[in-house]
């Protein structure tokens, strides 16, 4: 084959070289050139997926430490389950506002738990509370109900003077304390 080309005249040689270089372009153009893009798209989606598995190795590596981590708020988690009750426990706090109150030396003249109100996975209890005694006393039972294992706020206070010559009995206080229970969404 190389013979006959080179049998034939100059200007027939390089029409055939021209239309041999033509197919080879049009060859490379709509072939090899597209593979080649093709190819350079691969690479880069292997080169980011091969972070994505260096990043999965990581986090596996340090599957260990997140199940430490679980387990430790897990227990945490149960931990404050005492201080969030699955209960209302009317009777227990009742008993236990009371104490508190008694320890203090002051009267309980109302308790009226309030409905409660939805609040995410828990819900907020309020209580309104009457009380009688003096500022010292009433600062003592505050002081135990912040100290209380329970979580308990205390808040729309109102103190006026009851006159008298009492000094164990010369302030009335209102108070909102406002516990919390765990709702059934979040049990």
């Amino acid at each position: 084959m190389i013979q006959k080309i080179a049998d034939l005249p100059q200007q027939q040689q390089i029409m055939v070289l021209v239309v041999l270089l033509a197919g080879l372009g049009a060859f490379w153009w709509y072939y090899v050139n597209p593979i080649g893009a093709e190819i350079e798209t691969l690479e880069s989606q292997i080169l980011e997926l091969a972070v994505e598995v260096e990043r999965a190795e990581e986090i596996e590596r340090r599957l260990p430490e997140f199940k430490e981590e679980l387990d430790a708020l897990l227990a945490r988690m149960d931990e404050l389950r005492g201080v969030l009750p699955d209960e209302k426990e009317t009777a227990e706090i009742v008993r236990r506002v009371e104490q508190l109150a008694v320890e203090s030396n002051l009267d309980i003249q109302s308790f009226t738990p309030q409905g409660t109100e939805p609040s995410g996975f828990y819900e907020r209890w309020p209580i309104n509370i009457a009380l009688e005694g003096n500022y010292n006393n009433l600062g003592l039972f505050f002081q135990r109900v912040a100290q209380f294992t329970r979580i308990i706020n205390v808040d729309n206070i109102s103190i006026r003077g009851l006159g008298g010559t009492d000094q164990q009995r010369s302030i009335a206080a209102t108070c909102t304390a406002t516990t919390f229970v765990l709702s059934d969404e979040g049990s």
